[in-house]
């Protein structure tokens, strides 16, 4: 077979993993018990690997204040002369099959979010979403108000949420999909129909807790339209564990930002990333004093949702969205046209009715992506670097980090060949 045939093989094999796989959430445990490689000494971060001394301050906050949570550390300053004595181990949670949206991060003993492809046995994680109140980890502080949220997490809330998930046997993330299409989520930065559909799932197998917190837990999880983006992000990440198993593919199955880079991952060569500088975040601002020199780049592994085929790829679906951050539906429409020239395939599971009951698509391949210089969109919460939420939006995906992708698909071929004599 030549090179190209044998890309094109490994591209359906992917699609078919893609589209038939089946990702469902399964359970709630603390990460050291589940998360490959995880050890009581790693934190988990989003993005592409970054040396320690360039982690962006809200990361660093939530770096320090995870091994605090921990009591690897006391202070936050003894905790960040660990992590540059090595003694702390911070690792990419994509590498992990493991999503942190924002300046999320993940510690050994956080809860974290378990999902399982039912039909390739890909397995993916993600924290909880801390709800909406703005002083959180996910957006990078750290206090006693944030310690006292992470313990209630810890030691009620995620073994709440784990129980319920449990007992109702599993909740398919297909299904919520289906269920809630046409109810304006893209499912990215928009999904308060997933999120409530979801939580008429969990909420009745919570209410035979005899936890005291009960009542506080239900209002949490109900009050919260922003919960499904975890869970989709764990069920993405249980699909692109299987995907990154196919050699020479071309699809894309890992992105993110880390506020100084942004990097994609293909199927073809596992959790290698491919970085250029990260793009910002254009949109709305949550107050209007910001500017954009106040903002990081990209940041966040929650696109691995577009990886799916939601947010950006599928705008169209979330009309409202794109009026929320300055735009209107025909860029919306735009958005997924363009996400559609450089996919390889389509979900059919949840059609959209003012999309001429279309799916949305899925498979970006990095081939198309440059051969037609047709750049797709993500959507996206933009931090600020001093911490916090500066605002939402859009930014269209660095072409470099395609390009310098393509050729290691390129030379590992070229590995293979010599390989095979």
């Amino acid at each position: 077979m030549t090179i190209e045939q044998q890309v094109n093989a490994a591209n359906d094999r992917v699609m078919e993993i893609l589209t038939k796989g089946r990702p469902v959430w399964k359970d709630v445990r603390p990460a050291l018990d589940v998360i490959p490689g995880m050890t009581e000494t790693t934190v988990l971060v989003p993005g592409p690997p970054l040396p320690v001394e360039r982690l962006t301050t809200p990361i660093r906050t939530a770096v320090c204040g995870a091994a605090v949570h921990e009591k690897l550390a006391k202070t936050k300053e003894e905790a960040w002369e660990m992590v540059l004595r090595g003694e702390i181990t911070v690792a990419q949670a994509q590498d992990h099959q493991c999503g942190c949206a924002a300046c999320m991060v993940v510690s050994a003993s956080m809860p974290v979010i378990v999902a399982e492809d039912s039909v390739y046995g890909g397995k993916g994680y993600a924290p909880i979403h801390p709800g909406p109140n703005p002083k959180c980890l996910r957006w990078g502080f750290y206090d006693e108000d944030v310690e006292r949220d992470l313990s209630w997490f810890r030691d009620h809330y995620g073994p709440a949420l784990g129980h319920a998930v449990r007992a109702a046997g599993g909740i398919d993330l297909v299904t919520v999909l289906a269920k809630t299409a046409g109810m304006g989520d893209e499912n990215h930065n928009r999904q308060p129909a997933a999120s409530m559909y979801l939580a008429l799932q969990v909420i009745p197998w919570m209410l035979d807790l005899e936890d005291p917190d009960r009542d506080e837990m239900i209002r949490h999880l109900a009050a919260n339209d922003r919960f499904f983006l975890h869970p989709m992000m764990a069920g993405v990440e249980s699909i692109t564990a299987t995907m990154k198993q196919v050699p020479l593919s071309t699809v894309v199955a890992g992105m993110a930002g880390n506020g100084v880079e942004f990097g994609i991952q293909l199927a073809g060569t596992g959790n290698r990333w491919y970085t250029t500088k990260a793009p910002v975040i254009k949109g709305t601002f949550l107050n209007p004093s910001y500017t954009e020199a106040d903002l990081l780049g990209y940041l966040g592994d929650s696109c691995v949702t577009e990886v799916y085929g939601l947010g950006g790829m599928s705008a169209i679906a979330g009309p409202a969205y794109l009026r929320m951050t300055g735009s209107n539906i025909a860029e919306a429409r735009s958005r997924t046209e363009k996400a559609r020239a450089v996919s390889l395939g389509e979900h059919t599971f949840a059609p959209v009715p003012w999309d001429d009951f279309k799916g949305f698509p899925v498979g970006l391949d990095a081939r198309k992506i440059i051969g037609y210089n047709i750049l797709p969109i993500s959507h996206g919460g933009s931090a600020l670097k001093k911490g916090g939420q500066g605002g939402a939006g859009a930014a269209e995906l660095p072409l470099e980090c395609f390009k310098e992708a393509l050729r290691g698909i390129y030379q590992e071929a070229l590995v293979r060949t010599e390989q095979e004599g």
